[in-house]
C-alpha cells in the first residue's frame, strides 16, 4: 500500500476508517511515488507486470484510503477483452457529477508506451475505441501513465509543483494524465513519439487539487480542471491537423498515420483540405461526430450521475457500456467551497 505521507494528518475513526478529512490529493501524490518507485524496481529486476498489476495496486491504496468516498466496481469480462480495457471515473456530488474514460499505459524500460496497440477483438486501435467508447458512455477520455523516469514537461500545468498538501517531487510523475485527444493527434505523425505524450501530460493529483481561495466547490474545479484538460487535446489535435495539411500540400504525405478515419474526411473533402486552406481542413477532422461531441460534452455543465452510476452508489447491479470496461471508481467529492479535500 502506499506509504502515508507524514503530513497527511489522517484522523482515524475506531472502526479503522479513514475519516472524510484524508486528503485525495495526498492519497494520489503517494500512489504517484509508489508507482515510480514500484515499476523503476521492476524494470531493474526485470520482472514487470502489465498495466492492469499497477493499476490494481493503485485501486487497493484508494479503496483503503478512502472507503467513506471512493467506491469502485469491477465487471466481469471475457479474457479477450482484458487487454485494452477501461476505466471510468465519476466525480459527484449532490446527485451531479461528470465522468472520466481512462486507460492506463505502462512506461517500457526505455520510457515509451505502447500508444499504437490494436484490441485483437475488434481490429481496431485502442485510442480509437478508447475516445468511440468515452462518448457513448458521457465520459471525456484520457490516459493515466504510469513512469518510472524523471523528466522535464513541456508545460508548467505538467510539472510537479508545490500545493498546500505538500512539496512537488519528481516521483510524482509516476502517475500521470493526459487527454486521449493528445495520443490520437500523435499517431497522425508518421514517427509517432510516446516522448511527446508524456511530456504533454500532468500529474493526476492536480485534477483533485488547487490553490485555496478560488471559490469554487471540489467537484467545481475538478470539472474545470478536466475541462481544461481536453481543451489542450483538442488544440493538440488541431495542430496536428493543421501538420498534416501542410505535408500533404508539399507532397511529403506519409502513409504510417493509423487515423483512418480522419485520413477519410481530409481526403474526402477535396475543397476543403486543399482549396480553402488549413482552417477548413482542421474543420474536415475536428467536425467529426465523435470529436464535435466530445467537445460539447466537455462544456456541459454538470448535470445529474447516469442511471448507472446512481446503481453502483445504491449498491443495485449495473451493466458496464461495453466488455472493455474493467470497472468503475466513483469519487464523492462534496465539500465546501474553497476547502479542497
Amino acid at each position: 500500500m502506499c506509504a502515508r505521507p507524514r503530513d497527511e494528518g489522517v484522523a482515524a475513526s475506531t472502526s479503522g476508517a479513514a475519516s472524510t478529512h484524508r486528503s485525495l490529493c495526498r492519497t494520489l501524490r503517494a500512489c504517484a511515488t509508489r508507482t515510480f518507485e514500484r515499476l523503476s524496481t521492476d524494470h531493474y529486476e526485470r520482472d514487470v507486470p502489465g498495466e492492469e498489476a499497477y493499476t490494481q495496486f493503485n485501486l487497493q491504496d484508494l479503496r483503503r484510503g478512502h472507503p467513506d468516498r471512493i467506491l469502485i466496481r469491477e465487471f466481469r469480462r471475457a479474457e479477450e477483452s482484458r487487454n485494452g480495457a477501461d476505466w471510468e471515473w465519476w466525480f459527484h456530488s449532490g446527485g451531479s457529477g461528470f465522468g472520466m474514460r481512462v486507460q492506463a499505459k505502462r512506461a517500457k524500460r526505455g520510457g515509451g508506451y505502447d500508444l499504437e496497440h490494436v484490441v485483437r477483438s475488434t481490429g481496431a486501435r485502442q485510442s480509437e475505441l478508447l475516445v468511440e467508447d468515452a462518448l457513448i458512455a458521457g465520459c471525456i477520455p484520457a490516459y493515466v501513465l504510469y513512469n518510472h523516469r524523471n523528466w522535464v514537461p513541456t508545460s508548467a500545468t505538467g510539472r510537479a509543483v508545490d500545493c498546500r498538501h505538500g512539496l512537488g517531487t519528481p516521483t510524482q510523475l509516476g502517475c500521470t494524465i493526459v487527454s486521449a485527444l493528445i495520443v490520437r493527434a500523435e499517431l497522425r505523425g508518421p514517427r509517432p513519439s510516446p516522448a511527446h505524450v508524456r511530456d504533454r501530460s500532468m500529474p493526476w493529483h492536480r485534477i483533485l487539487c488547487d490553490a485555496p481561495g478560488r471559490g469554487q466547490t471540489s467537484l467545481e474545479a475538478a470539472h474545470t480542471a478536466v475541462r481544461d484538460l481536453h481543451e489542450r487535446g483538442r488544440d493538440t489535435l488541431r495542430a496536428a491537423v493543421r501538420d498534416q495539411y501542410y505535408a500533404e500540400r508539399n507532397h511529403a504525405w506519409y502513409s504510417g498515420s493509423d487515423d483512418i478515419e480522419g485520413w477519410r474526411a481530409l481526403h474526402d473533402a477535396p475543397a476543403a483540405a486543399h482549396g480553402q486552406g488549413p482552417r477548413h481542413a482542421e474543420e474536415a477532422v475536428l467536425g467529426l461526430p465523435v470529436y464535435r461531441g466530445l467537445d460539447e460534452l466537455a462544456q456541459t455543465p454538470l448535470s445529474p450521475l447516469p442511471d448507472r452510476v446512481r446503481a453502483m452508489l445504491q449498491g443495485r447491479e449495473a451493466e458496464p457500456t461495453d466488455e472493455r470496461l474493467a470497472g468503475a471508481i466513483v469519487v464523492d467529492l462534496d465539500t465546501p467551497r474553497g476547502d479542497r479535500a
